[in-house]
């Protein structure tokens, strides 16, 4: 078991997609309701990231919830697929499915008020989406927003295999506390910097800042992946 199987990964997933395929159309559906008719009045809409940020932390913050119940642990624990089969499909399904799947129903949900506008208004104009006005949240490029989300969705699904209880809100509140202490840490030493006036910014250094920033925001995803893969081989022990 300790190879990685296509055919194993392949079943994992066909497992999922039998057992959570209502609440991941009924979620979908959610979405494209909230988005259909937040854009009924706009002729440009972006997407709502907010509102799928929010699903993305109870998704990723689930992914391994049935590790806190032991006869659905003892099911789980016990498939035939190994700890690094399952924490890819995992990986998948909490940073790349479910992000296209919302973001998709986002989209169709947009799209969709422009024939309920026709019905309406008695006009019909398709809308079309800012993209580059949605790849902005809170003045963050589109680039960082993903790798915010991926980063968020790493640590909760490291949360959700090492909380037994309550794990999407213990690993808010943790997330919580680290985010102050960073923000903290960094802003006394922007403080420091300028104050002895040795902060000089010019696009090269932005430039390599934004490089050095990406990576280590990779690792730091990549960290809490094998993080996961340890307390899955933990708990299986």
């Amino acid at each position: 078991m300790k190879n990685i199987s296509f055919y194993r990964i392949g079943l994992l997933f066909k497992r999922y997609f039998c057992e959570n395929w209502k609440k991941d159309v009924i979620v979908a559906a959610i979405i494209f309701a909230v988005e259909m008719l937040t854009s009924l009045e706009q002729e440009v809409s972006t997407i709502s990231w907010a509102v799928l940020f929010v699903f993305f932390i109870l998704y990723s913050g689930r992914i391994f919830g049935m590790l806190g119940k032991p006869q659905k642990a003892i099911n789980y624990l016990m498939l035939p697929a190994s700890r690094g089969e399952k924490l890819t499909v995992n990986i998948i399904l909490s940073h790349f499915y479910y992000p296209a799947l919302l973001i998709v129903a986002s989209c169709l949900g947009i799209w969709a008020s422009s024939f309920f506008c026709y019905f309406i208004y008695d006009e019909f104009t398709f809308k079309s989406i800012e993209f580059i006005g949605s790849a902005k949240f809170w003045g963050i490029e589109i680039w960082y927003l993903c790798l915010f989300i991926l980063l968020n969705n790493a640590i909760m699904m490291f949360g959700s295999v090492y909380f037994r209880k309550a794990a999407v809100i213990k690993t808010l509140l943790c997330e919580f506390a680290f985010i102050t202490l960073y923000s903290i840490v960094m802003t006394l030493i922007v403080f420091k910097m300028c104050l002895h006036e040795a902060l000089y910014l010019t696009a090269d250094k932005i430039e390599y800042g934004n490089v050095i920033f990406s990576v280590f925001m990779l690792c730091v995803i990549a960290f809490f992946w094998v993080l996961s893969y340890l307390r899955l081989k933990e708990t299986e022990a």
